[in-house]
């Protein structure tokens, strides 16, 4: 070990300057050069090294000066310094201990930055990979996504296992702040929920090595570790290609049932909004690591070899943002299926509800989805004996699951079916969307007369793979005939020529004023760009009864297709006076929003509407006619699958039992309980199954994911809250007496794409939205864990109760940087800029 300690001179040896004289300070016939003893744990040898320092030591010093004590010949590279009294890594290897406040009685431990994780995708598919516990959430869910070839992983995040005991109170997980010394024991972060139900042997992580020789458990409850879980990646330093059979994961076989999954705790049903809260307030800290949040990785020193590997830690990885973009169906096969999957259990779990009708649907489209899965999974088994699923040959729009399998078909050449391209990170399966070259350019001699690839014996032989590569390239990029380029993203659809749809007709309309009945009176509507008018009569015209603005209107359908039931509510704002900057948002009991029953005659009027109010509330007008003819197909064909004769059934009562089963798997329970019965289910979903099944596998998979983001309460993210006393939200009732509430109650709000809702905490209905357009600024004050939001008319404060504030403050600012993307700027991750959306000024 190195020793800075040096004897002061004899007689016969020369003496100091003075200069060293006067810094040297003598002491017991030593001096003293202003180095000290600092302990290290090393986790490799399991013991503690001392070595000499000083302050202006810098990390990778230390570093240096801890591999020669250890004195193991082996490769250090995958090492770092982690604090666990300030939970922090040291990774500035040019820092020194004075900068980072390191002292002589830090305790610091030398330990791998790679570990292994357990993840359970969407799909509750669990998988073990090597990660980087010192890195930031935010890129160890980009590289494990890199992994799966799921593209735009700014979507995604980790998030903790939840509990039956951790949904039943309000248990948030603490705030991490960087750099901040912990007082008392040294407890892994978020001991709070270590009084839950402890992780054991049999269900949970194994206790692992703690610094102060504690052996903490992970506070965190954490799933049994599965057996069927595939591991990786175990040395850091080789040129290992092996990579994972993505095709694994989007296979529609590969699932648990709904009561494996509800019956071993995979996943819960919440029975109410607090607990919806709750289960949504176990996203991690994107902008720290693992080991930040308690997280630690599995130890095993070295020379030992444990005949049980040690299990490592479980998370979930699930989509956090609601705003999906850019799925291409060429290149995102695994987030489809992943996608898809979390939408299906979303719904058996009941955290979104849906009617019955709506249900059906649904139910339609994995029964087709499986269908197809089932066919290209035997055409496969005959194709390519012995293997995995290189290619779907049932994918296509011109494959269905009654179409004859030709028996000269033969795959594509491995340079065009590989399941990576030359990047190495997207998925490019050519067989998982029809190619339809544009119009104007000639077909090449492998491409049909429909449009799609003809895959026979000749047309391969002519097969011309850069021709295939620019059509795909020119569909990605929207490039029409005329050669002008038109934006996919949200929002930014190209204003047609042709003249702008005029929407005004005679409507049976009910305004709130208060009454407990509804009667209906004959008005007529008009919608103007973003304004919703209403007139006595057409001849009236020149004195509207009501005027409202659409752009924050929120819309809750009204439909019974069995009994003609056309009605939507709509929840609109009422201009209110100006008022000052310092006046706080106003009260959900004053009239700033104003609901309106609206009654249809027919189907198709429905349509129209709905579809107007669907463009205004997203900032989209009629003068968009292709947007609004898009959002009219859209509305009209979802009312036609529930309104419409079915065609005749294909499957027979035998089969569609042994496909639908006890219909767990395909219906929520409450669904299950509140029909005639199970048979009756089975036959409306044979029926509505009869007209999608020429769907291939990707589009029943897309068209219930469209259909999921339809629903009512799509894209909800709750919070239990307490709004601060003075704010004219969450006080109990003022005039006092005996049973009024002494403290402010609690509230429950909902973030979501392009707002904040107050919902109520047993309908689930909003009772006030502010858009994240009148938002200015949000903030968190650390010392009594308060989120601020600043409005264009007053500012707002609240205490989260089953989250912590930097969950909050994530998803507002997340949201905010997803609505940036932009199919003309660069499509690179800027990391930078999401930390600083939503790093609340930490």
């Amino acid at each position: 070990m190195t020793n800075y300690v040096t004897h002061y001179p004899s007689n016969d040896q020369p003496a100091y300057d003075g200069l060293s004289a006067v810094n040297g300070l003598v002491v017991d016939g030593a001096y003293l050069d202003g180095s000290w003893e600092l302990c290290v744990h090393v986790e490799d040898v399991n013991d503690i090294v001392c070595v000499r320092v000083r302050g202006d030591t810098s990390v990778g010093g230390l570093m240096h000066q801890i591999v020669e004590a250890v004195n193991v010949k082996q490769s250090w590279s995958d090492h770092a310094i982690w604090w666990p009294q300030r939970n922090m890594w040291l990774l500035h290897t040019r820092t020194s201990l004075d900068q980072y406040g390191v002292q002589s009685d830090a305790q610091l431990a030398f330990r791998h930055t790679h570990g292994n994780l357990q993840i359970i995708l969407p799909s509750l598919a669990t998988v073990v990979l090597r990660v980087n516990y010192a890195s930031r959430v935010f890129s160890v869910v980009e590289a494990i996504c890199k992994e799966f070839c799921i593209r735009h992983p700014e979507e995604l995040s980790l998030m903790f296992p939840v509990t039956k005991e951790s949904v039943k109170y309000n248990q948030p997980l603490p705030i991490i702040r960087h750099g901040v010394k912990r007082t008392g024991p040294l407890n892994a972060i978020g001991a709070a929920r270590s009084e839950l139900p402890a992780a054991t042997n049999s269900n949970g992580v194994n206790k692992t090595f703690s610094l102060n020789r504690l052996n903490n458990p992970n506070p965190y409850p954490t799933l049994p570790y599965g057996s069927a879980t595939l591991i990786r990646g175990q040395s850091d330093n080789s040129l290992d290609e092996e990579r994972i059979d993505v095709s694994k994961f989007m296979d529609c076989n590969q699932r648990k049932s709904a009561k494996v999954a509800f019956g071993e705790g995979w996943l819960l049903k919440p029975k109410n909004v607090h607990q919806k809260a709750r289960m949504d307030g176990g996203w991690l800290d994107s902008s720290r690591s693992l080991m930040e949040h308690g997280i630690e990785p599995p130890i095993i020193p070295i020379g030992e070899y444990p005949t049980v590997p040690p299990k490592p830690p479980t998370l979930y990885l699930r989509f956090k943002f609601y705003s999906f973009y850019d799925i291409n169906p060429s290149y995102d096969a695994v987030r489809i299926h992943q996608l898809y999957e979390q939408a299906r259990w979303s719904l058996l779990s009941g955290c979104l509800e849906c009617t019955e009708d709506e249900m059906i649907v649904f139910a339609a489209y994995q029964l087709q989805a499986e269908l197809q899965n089932e066919a290209a999974l035997r055409a496969n088994a005959t194709m390519y004996p012995g293997g995995t699923i290189a290619r779907y040959n049932t994918l296509g729009g011109y494959n269905t699951l009654t179409s004859p399998i030709d028996p000269n078909f033969r795959p594509m050449s491995p340079e065009l079916s590989t399941p990576r391209s030359f990047g190495g990170s997207l998925l490019r399966m050519p067989s998982l969307g029809a190619v339809t070259p544009v119009s104007g350019r000639p077909l090449s001699p492998f491409i049909g007369s429909n449009g799609h690839l003809a895959l026979n014996e000749d047309s391969l032989n002519e097969l011309d793979e850069i021709d295939l590569m620019l059509t795909e390239l020119e569909q990605s990029c929207n490039v029409s005939t005329n050669g002008q380029r038109k934006s996919s993203s949200p929002g930014h659809d190209m204003v047609d020529a042709k003249p702008p749809p005029i929407l005004q007709d005679s409507i049976r309309v009910f305004r709130d004023k208060g009454l407990l009945l509804r009667r209906y009176k004959e008005m007529w509507a008009v919608v103007k760009g973003s304004s919703f008018i209403l007139y006595r009569d057409p001849h009236s015209v020149d004195t509207p009864s009501a005027s409202y603005n659409l752009k924050d209107c929120l819309i809750t359908p009204d439909l019974s297709p069995e009994s003609a039931r056309f009605a939507v509510k709509l929840s609109l704002v009422v201009s209110q006076p100006s008022s000052s900057a310092s006046t706080p948002v106003t009260s959900r009991k004053s009239h700033t929003r104003e609901e309106v029953w609206l009654r249809f005659n027919s189907m198709e009027q429905y349509a129209k509407w709905v579809a107007a109010f669907r463009l205004a509330c997203r900032g989209k007008y009629l003068e968009n006619g292709t947007a609004f003819d898009k959002e009219f197909q859209t509305v009209k064909e979802t009312l036609e699958k529930q309104t419409a004769p079915h065609a005749a059934p294909v499957l027979s009562p035998e089969e569609l039992t042994v496909h639908l089963g006890d219909l767990t798997d395909f219906c929520a329970e409450r669904i299950i309980k509140k029909a005639r019965s199970k048979e009756s289910l089975k036959s409306r979903i044979n029926e509505t199954h009869a007209g999608i099944r020429d769907l291939s596998l990707q589009d029943a998979k897309l068209r219930y994911i469209d259909e999921w983001k339809r629903l009512n309460h799509f894209g909800r993210s709750y919070c239990v809250v307490q709004f601060d006393k003075g704010n004219p939200f969450g006080l109990g009732n003022s005039s006092g007496g005996i049973f009024s509430n002494p403290g402010p109650v609690e509230d429950v709000i909902a973030v979501r794409q392009g707002r904040i809702e107050v919902v109520s905490s047993s309908t689930e209905e909003t009772q006030l939205a502010w858009n994240f357009a009148d938002l200015r600024s949000w903030n968190v004050n650390w010392d009594n864990g308060r989120v601020i939001l600043d409005f264009r008319n007053g500012k707002t404060s609240f205490k989260p109760l089953t989250a912590n504030c930097k969950t909050i403050v994530e998803f507002i600012g997340g949201y905010v940087f997803l609505s940036q993307r932009n199919p003309e700027k660069n499509q690179k991750l800027d990391e930078r800029l999401f930390h600083k959306l939503t790093g609340a000024n930490d």
